[in-house]
């Protein structure tokens, strides 16, 4: 049988026996042999057992934190140890050290990191200690898309990526510690949000709120129209605009459209802004008035110095007519008119309505120069009785005796005058000739006329002097 006695108060029962040594010392284990007979021997190890105690390392270390988060490590001894110390570092980072205070190490990257510490005293012994450290990730706060409101009217903000929230400034907020607010500023306003992720790591973002105020909008005046016109309506100071009724209208759904309505209407814009927030509506009246009718009749026909009334046919809303030309003009009862033209004319006559509506029609008027208005007597008496005494061209109108001359049955001129005008008895022939009164006989007469038109005309004739 064999006993081991190994020094450290333990024993064993085997031929060959491995043993544990749980605490440091030098030891001299020493194996007793025995037979069946009761005889033994003892062997004592010539050479001790040394036990080294392995070192025992402790990490100490920051807390973990949020990217970029900075942590500083710490090596130590948890049973004090005369020999040297190695110290091998790993951070999970890419970098070591063999420090037993290494400098601060950062994480940059949200993540866990293995932290791996390796020691080894003077005899070989060593230690490993494990650890890590966690880098919390940098939420994305959205604080949304910049906005627009409508004046008086709240519009709701929206907060992503965080667990909590802190919004600012508070003015027009129903809540400042709320993902989602109704913000109602009475103007534009910055809104910043700082929002917080469940391991306390931060960011922010900031919206920016415009208001819309309510605008006013601005139209043109109403207007009179004849028939077929057009007039262009306008309105400004809004983003859109719908205009009613859309008849008559080229385009009902812009700033000016083009009107041209057969009847009186009343046109209603209705105009919003560009986030449909506030409307205005202005009206904007458009008399139409009928085209007056004027028929001003047939061509007339006169002999020169004549006078002749001119009578159109109008529509029974005409207020006004005008004539031209006006020179021959010389009476005027609306809307007739008394004329006495010298020379073929053409007259125009234009009519108006209330609405300042027009129409025209012309007629022509021709004027005569053909002897109708003249009157030459074939006879005449000069015999001082105050009837029919004198000889001389007689007529209406106004005309010129170019010339007249008087001669004998022998074509002796006995009397001639020049350039005067008609019923002119001053010069007249009195039946006298060289002084001497004529005796009863037929005498030839030659007269010149020009008209007022400039026109010539010869009249030949016979008179007959009596007593």
């Amino acid at each position: 049988s064999y006993t081991w006695n190994f020094g450290d108060g333990s024993t064993s029962a085997t031929g060959q026996a491995n043993h544990h040594y749980t605490t440091s010392g030098t030891y001299y284990p020493q194996l007793i042999a025995s037979t069946l007979h009761g005889c033994s021997d003892t062997v004592k190890s010539i050479s001790p057992v040394k036990i080294v105690a392995s070192p025992q390392a402790i990490i100490t270390q920051t807390a973990n934190g949020c990217v970029n988060l900075n942590v500083t490590f710490n090596g130590r001894l948890a049973v004090p140890d005369t020999s040297a110390i190695s110290w091998e570092w790993n951070f999970g980072n890419g970098n070591t050290s063999t420090s037993i205070n290494p400098t601060r190490q950062d994480y940059t990257t949200a993540g866990v990191y293995p932290i791996k510490l390796l020691i080894a005293n003077s005899t070989g012994c060593k230690d490993t200690v494990l650890s890590s450290v966690e880098a919390y990730e940098i939420p994305t706060i959205e604080g949304g898309s910049d906005t627009m409101l409508c004046k008086g009217r709240g519009i709701t903000l929206t907060a992503t990526g965080g667990s909590t929230y802190q919004w600012s400034p508070s003015r027009g907020l129903s809540c400042t510690n709320c993902a989602s607010p109704i913000a109602n500023p009475d103007s534009a306003l910055l809104y910043h949000v700082i929002g917080t992720s469940i391991h306390g790591c931060t960011n922010k973002d900031s919206i920016n709120v415009r208001v819309r105020y309510p605008f006013n909008m601005t139209t043109s005046r109403g207007d009179t129209l004849c028939v077929g016109q057009s007039l262009r309506l306008t309105a400004s100071g809004a983003y859109s605009y719908s205009w009613t009724p859309a008849t008559g209208l080229d385009d009902a759904n812009i700033a000016s459209p083009t009107a041209t309505p057969d009847v009186t209407t009343i046109y209603q814009v209705v105009s919003t802004d560009d986030r449909h927030c506030f409307t205005d509506t202005a009206k904007i009246p458009v008399v139409v008035y009928n085209i007056p009718t004027v028929e001003a009749g047939l061509d007339k026909t006169i002999n020169v110095g004549q006078s002749i009334d001119l009578t159109p046919e109008i529509s029974r809303d005409v207020i006004d007519a005008k004539w031209s030309p006006t020179g021959s003009i010389f009476r005027s009862n609306f809307p007739n008119i008394s004329i006495k033209p010298r020379e073929t004319t053409k007259y125009r006559v234009e009519v108006t309505n209330k609405g300042g509506c027009k129409s025209y029609d012309e007629l022509i008027v021709n004027v005569l120069c053909d002897g109708a208005n003249m009157f030459i007597p074939n006879t005449f008496s000069p015999n001082g009785d105050g009837m029919n005494d004198l000889f001389y061209p007689r007529g209406s109108g106004i005309f010129t005796i170019k010339r007249i001359k008087i001669f004998s049955r022998w074509g002796e001129v006995i009397f001639e005058k020049n350039n005067f005008q008609a019923n002119d008895q001053s010069k007249a022939w009195d039946g006298t000739f060289k002084g001497s009164k004529l005796n009863p006989d037929v005498f030839v007469y030659v007269v010149e006329v020009v008209c007022d038109n400039n026109s010539v005309l010869t009249f030949k004739g016979n008179v007959a002097l009596i007593k």
